[in-house]
């Protein structure tokens, strides 16, 4: 029997499995450059390296992004054929549309279901805009005076550009959310169609939801933030934090599990690390 270590070997590499977290992307806000799991999530890192093989083909090489997803899309039709077989001719066509109409008629009951939530997420997205058109000449107007207070010795640059890197997060925040928040919403109204009868500890529907919330929670505190830079536009800012509030309320009456989703990754606790023996 072989003698037991004192410390331990060197541990094996990190395999695929044990660095990407599994359905992260899932219930993600996209915004990858701020996120912390990036790293372990795979569909980030395979389109980084789609994009690196993009860069590479532009700068003389052979491969190309069109021609890395050829592939992939072949082998997973080669896959799925294997895996099942492929209808061919009518029957193909049959189950094509009959595809086609189950798809409709879900689409439909989501529509119902989530009507109200859904066309305040949208006019929301159409409020910003209008908001940033119309203002767009206020926070330019806040940048100019600081400049000028700069200049005159009234403001000292380190609160300048904290003032300034606080405008800028916010605006950063609303323009990310303002579209993604609908489109999370149809994600959840479309699943939680498709989810009735079942019964599953964790809903798709729920999660997609919370993605949702919180963005909601976070184009909030955005607004509050411009609210305190601009006191004069506080009329128009309050506009928009009623109708988010509201929106927010009715998702929450909606989905009240939402809240109490687990994210893979995001919403789990990181584990222990085991100590070594001394």
């Amino acid at each position: 029997m072989p003698v037991k270590r004192s410390q331990p070997a060197t541990p094996p590499p990190e395999s695929a499995n044990e660095r990407f977290i599994p359905g992260i992307h899932y219930y993600c806000d996209r915004w990858c450059e701020r996120c912390a799991f990036s790293h372990r999530c795979l569909k980030f890192v395979v389109t980084e390296d789609l994009c690196d093989r993009e860069t590479a083909a532009r700068a003389g090489q052979t491969q190309t992004v069109f021609d890395a997803l050829s592939r992939v899309f072949e082998e997973a039709r080669r896959e799925l054929e294997k895996a099942g077989g492929k209808p061919s001719g009518e029957a193909d066509d049959d189950a094509l549309r009959a595809g086609i109409a189950v798809e409709k008629r879900l689409q439909r009951r989501a529509l119902r279901t989530g009507a109200r939530e859904a066309k305040a997420a949208l006019t929301y997205a159409h409020m910003t805009d209008e908001w940033f058109n119309n203002e767009l000449k206020v926070p330019l107007r806040h940048v100019r005076e600081m400049e000028k207070r700069v200049r005159q010795g009234t403001l000292s640059v380190a609160r300048a550009k904290g003032d300034l890197v606080r405008l800028n997060d916010c605006v950063e925040v609303i323009r990310w959310y303002q579209h993604l928040i609908y489109i999370k919403l149809c994600r959840a109204f479309s699943s939680r169609v498709e989810e009735e009868g079942r019964k599953e500890r964790q809903r798709d529907s729920d999660g997609s939801a919370k993605v949702a919330l919180l963005a909601l929670d976070r184009s909030l505190e955005a607004w509050g933030v411009l609210r305190e830079m601009f006191p004069d536009k506080t009329d128009s800012v309050l506009e928009m934090l009623v109708h988010l509030a509201r929106l927010r309320r009715g998702i929450e009456a909606k989905f009240p599990r939402a809240r109490r989703f687990k994210r893979p990754g995001f919403d789990e606790r990181p584990p222990r690390k085991k100590k070594l023996p001394a």
